[in-house]
């Protein structure tokens, strides 16, 4: 299965990096990064596995462990697509419109 990303998600991702480098240094952003990477791991594993967001039969979500983060993807015939990377506190249509 194809794991691909919507180009925002770097923008979402670069964010969050700066703010934990910014806040508890380099340790805190690479935990910060450790789990971005595990929750995309465990998407891949199994995708199914985790709940629908927004009352969609199509997004699904997977919580951070350690942070006030969620990743949104999709799942298609033969692909996975990573939409969003928000904090808990972002509204929850941040995001909505990308496909």
């Amino acid at each position: 299965m194809t794991l691909e990303f919507h180009p925002a998600v770097q923008s979402d991702f670069d964010a969050a990096i700066a703010y934990y480098e910014s806040q508890g240094g380099l340790h805190l952003a690479d935990r910060f990064e450790r789990e971005f990477r595990d929750c995309v791991a465990a998407i891949a594993a199994a995708p199914t596995r985790f709940s629908l967001y927004l009352r969609s039969d199509k997004l699904r979500r997977i919580h951070f462990r350690s942070f006030p983060y969620v990743v949104v993807y999709r799942e298609t015939p033969g692909r996975l697509r990573v939409l969003i990377l928000k904090h808990e506190r972002r509204h929850p249509h941040f995001g909505a419109a990308r496909r």
